[in-house]
């Protein structure tokens, strides 16, 4: 997490094969797209793709969509946002004529995901987010400098969507190069996992994925600018970075102590719910590795969906609750 660097620990690691080929979404489950695009396009600012997604009537889901997603009954739609500079999109996803939980976890909650976004103004950001009336985290509302360097002008803030996912928004100091070439607001992106334990986490990941660690885990210890932007004022929390072999994404692993932590495993349709959508090249191989991991099976009967193109799917959770999409193009 930015301004969460503590010292590290060594941790040794073996680089399993990794049954992953790209991390191509992070989806997230929406009580209403016409309440949460507006958010991410006009307070955010990020770019929808595609087609006009508000405009798109619900489509119900068929037999194996439903056994995908764990639905019976349920209609869809999605839109997907660009993240400039970032290895990949958001996909935001409604389901509705069905019974739905809202989620709405806690910051140290395991299983709980953080977008966390490079932003070019601090100021003109705030003043959109206090427009829209958005939930700020951060205590006393206002952004704060994590580092607790004076000579630094970094400025953090953490937020929640909508629907209760969390943001923090972070206006480095410097400005990367690639904000002169575009007017973007939003400049880069990465993803904060909230997890149970350090060391079985990253066991989990490296058998399950072929994770690989680039900055190892650190001491538990906290510092009271990075504790006031999360508003967790007597936590400490201990972070790991790393990504998947063969992947870009920074995955910014952090374990919490000293505060309350419940782990929650929403269903995949529950507003708020994160799932991270991986392509993987053997649909197969890469459940059967998930399993002997430690990890489980979401989907409606245990098994990935598999079409007759080829391609297959699959929804599974990791030991923190986190949802994942294993999904294969299968022959090209």
């Amino acid at each position: 997490m930015v301004g969460l660097a503590l010292p590290v620990l060594a941790f040794a690691q073996q680089a399993p094969a990794t049954p992953v080929l790209q991390i191509q979404t992070v989806a997230h489950a929406v009580d209403s797209l016409d309440k949460t695009v507006p958010f991410y396009r006009d307070v955010i600012g990020l770019r929808v793709g595609g087609s006009d997604s508000l405009a798109a009537q619900p489509m119900a889901l068929n037999g194996d969509q439903s056994k995908l997603t764990g639905t019976q009954g349920a209609k869809f739609r999605a839109a997907v946002l660009s993240i400039p500079n970032a290895a990949f999109d958001i996909k935001l996803a409604e389901f509705t004529g069905i019974t739905r939980k809202n989620f709405v976890p806690n910051l140290q909650d395991p299983g709980v995901v953080t977008l966390v976004l490079k932003i070019r103004d601090m100021d003109q950001m705030l003043a959109k987010l206090k427009a829209a009336k958005t939930t700020i985290v951060t205590a006393g509302g206002q952004p704060i400098n994590p580092t607790g360097n004076p000579n630094s002008k970094m400025r953090g803030l953490v937020v929640r969507d909508p629907d209760g996912l969390f943001i923090q928004l972070i206006q480095p100091d410097p400005l990367p190069a690639s904000a002169a070439n575009s007017a973007d607001m939003v400049l880069g992106g990465s993803l904060n996992l909230s997890i149970e334990d350090s060391a079985r986490t990253l066991t989990f990941l490296q058998d399950a994925t072929g994770f690989v660690v680039s900055r190892p885990t650190g001491q538990l210890g906290a510092s009271a600018p990075a504790a006031m932007m999360i508003n967790l004022p007597e936590a400490r929390w201990r972070v790991t970075h790393g990504s998947i072999a063969g992947t870009t994404l920074d995955f910014g692993l952090i374990e919490y102590a000293d505060v309350p932590r419940a782990k929650a495993a929403p269903a995949a349709a529950d507003p708020g719910a994160p799932a991270l959508i991986m392509v993987v090249r053997d649909i197969d191989a890469a459940v059967d590795q998930w399993k002997k991991a430690g990890g489980t099976v979401f989907s409606t009967g245990g098994q990935a969906i598999k079409r007759a193109d080829g391609a297959s799917e699959v929804l599974v959770r990791d030991i923190n609750g986190l949802m994942y999409e294993l999904t294969s193009h299968g022959a090209q």
